[in-house]
């Protein structure tokens, strides 16, 4: 049976025992109420004693059927390894509109989030909220043995891949404005995503001049390698970092204020793109059609490949974890593919 003392001078309640339902025991290790008041100690040790018994009867299932969303979502923030910037975000709105639902049916509290705020997002907007949301569950179905939940995913075209000729590369480049271009050179010959590049910094943790290297963070995938700086990009960078007086910490890359950039992975509604109105300018002035941001990811990727770079090596420096992630980026053009099969004897 569960017993309550006291502890300490202020006289707080703890709980310790065990409950028991035929051959079925659960030894409760001490812990405190949180409370001085003998009656409201009582009643918590029944409400704690009700819920193991329940547990002992229906088992763990029951236990969690009768917290709420809330409670999983605790579960995921405290995890050893905890989620990303933009993960928490997504969390703290999810948390906002369906935390009070029960985890008795966490597919119709996804539903319900789904259709209060998702309506007119774009599907891989969608997804992210909806593998936020599984994961979350399934930490904390974890932690009480059950089996995971799965939610179908929402289908989205996440294999788009676009790249541009030397030719049409360098015309770009140079269309965009001169505080832009040491970026997309960047983008383009070191192939970063656009936040990681906007926030790296000087030094041994960015772009490390002495030593001709970057380290790029690439926080999507918890990924953080440092790699060979393209002669082109330190020729970029070089004029920039003496007119600076050498320095080994702070920003790389400003606005035209002078400011940093802000990193939109940790805005209100995690996404976007600083720069995406100069780019648009530039891809205006330069005649070029349907070529993202993001597209210079894949330009990157593409050419390295067409370069005769193994896959091995392109995964480790953009940073991704699969081989399947970079076969889906890597695509070569019609004109490579044709070199390489007349070489064939």
């Amino acid at each position: 049976m569960l017993s309550i003392r006291t502890r300490g001078k202020k006289g707080i309640y703890y709980i310790r025992g065990s409950v028991s339902l035929g051959d079925k025991h659960i030894e409760v290790q001490e812990f405190s109420l949180r409370t001085t008041d003998r009656d409201a100690a009582a009643h918590l040790m029944a409400e704690h004693e009700t819920k193991l018994r329940h547990q002992l009867m229906f088992g763990p299932a029951a236990l969690v059927a009768q917290g709420t969303i809330a409670d999983a979502f605790d579960s995921y923030l405290s995890k050893a390894k905890p989620p990303c910037a933009s993960d928490i975000l997504r969390i703290g709105k999810l948390n906002g509109i369906i935390g009070d639902f029960s985890l008795r049916e966490p597919k119709q509290a996804w539903e319900h989030f789904r259709r209060a705020y998702l309506t007119g997002h774009d599907p891989g907007g969608q997804d992210r909220y909806r593998s936020v949301f599984q994961a979350a569950i399934n930490v904390h179905y974890d932690l009480h043995d059950l089996p995971p939940l799965r939610i179908k995913a929402i289908p989205f075209n996440n294999e788009r891949v676009r790249f541009l000729s030397k030719e049409d590369r360098d015309r770009l480049i140079a269309a965009y404005s001169p505080h832009i271009q040491p970026i997309i050179i960047m983008l383009a010959f070191q192939g970063p995503r656009i936040q990681t590049a906007l926030q790296i910094p000087w030094g041994v943790d960015g772009v490390d001049m002495e030593e001709r290297s970057i380290r790029l963070n690439h926080s999507k995938n918890a990924v953080i390698k440092s790699v060979p700086m393209h002669p082109r990009l330190f020729d970029v960078l070089r004029p920039i970092w003496e007119k600076r007086g050498q320095p080994t910490k702070g920003h790389v890359f400003l606005n035209r204020f002078g400011k940093p950039y802000s990193d939109t992975r940790k805005s209100k509604i995690p996404g976007g793109n600083p720069i995406k109105n100069q780019h648009a300018t530039a891809c205006k002035r330069a005649g070029i059609e349907d070529f993202t941001v993001h597209d210079w990811r894949h330009h990157w990727a593409s050419h390295c490949v067409m370069a005769g770079i193994d896959l091995i090596t392109i995964m480790n420096m953009g940073g991704w974890k699969s081989l399947r992630m970079v076969q889906r980026y890597s695509s070569v053009s019609v004109d490579h593919m044709r070199e390489s099969i007349n070489k064939l004897s």
